[in-house]
């Protein structure tokens, strides 16, 4: 994914990035500093987006890096903020136990700054959902009649109107196993529509129908809600 993608950075930190980038390339933080000379709210963000981990330093390490980068010398928005006495160079510091973030947390931080997760499947942040219980996307045609429960993460969404003027939507769910589209016709939409966008992962219980060229099928919801939870009684 290019870095120039994260959220929050500037169109000049873009085009500075890209001019030194020509010169040669970055072989650490700091080099990466003075050649591009960011703010500190840019310069963390690419941190917690992982653009330095190639320079084999921990995200930690990278922040503390980071502070002393820009409290000694000041950056592109940081200038009159540096320390009346300059924190230890870093790399002087003693080696102690720091705690590092997560998995969990570095998908989180991605999915903020790119607008999805980069180094992970996506339902990795939804481990809470109770995936065994529901009938897998790539099983759904052995089900073709039937009615059927499946959970995703929504991954698209659009609103149509029927003929008689009432509004239905489409919904394109990913588990683990493929994609699927649902349909929720005027009724179904008047009374689950709420639950679409208010959960990111949805449980759909559906009929599986086949398409009339018999090539494939798709899935008309009869209901939408919260995804059973790994921790409810109820599973």
């Amino acid at each position: 994914m290019p870095v120039t993608r994260l959220k929050g950075l500037t169109e000049r930190t873009r085009d500075k990035l890209l001019a030194a980038r020509k010169d040669g390339k970055f072989d650490s933080l700091a080099d990466f500093f003075h050649r591009v000379r960011l703010s500190g709210e840019e310069l963390e963000a690419m941190i917690r987006a992982g653009a330095f981990d190639s320079f084999g330093e921990s995200r930690t390490r990278q922040f503390w890096s980071a502070q002393y980068l820009l409290r000694t010398f000041g950056g592109s928005g940081d200038s009159g903020q540096s320390w009346l006495i300059p924190p230890a160079d870093p790399n002087r510091l003693p080696q102690i136990p720091v705690v590092e973030p997560t998995r969990h947390e570095r998908l989180q931080w991605e999915t903020e700054l790119f607008g999805f997760a980069v180094s992970g499947h996506p339902l990795e942040l939804f481990s809470d959902v109770a995936w065994d219980t529901y009938c897998p996307v790539n099983r759904l045609g052995e089900f073709v009649g039937q009615t059927v429960r499946v959970c995703g993460l929504v991954v698209e969404q659009r609103i149509h109107h029927q003929i008689t003027g009432e509004p239905m939507k489409f919904l394109s769910l990913a588990d683990w196993t493929g994609i699927i589209e649902t349909e929720l016709f005027a009724e179904t939409y008047k009374s689950h529509g709420l639950a679409t966008v208010r959960y990111p992962v949805l449980e759909i219980e559906a009929r599986v129908e086949p398409f009339e060229n018999g090539r494939g099928f798709t899935l008309r919801a009869l209901a939408a809600r919260r995804p059973r939870s790994i921790n409810s009684p109820l599973r």
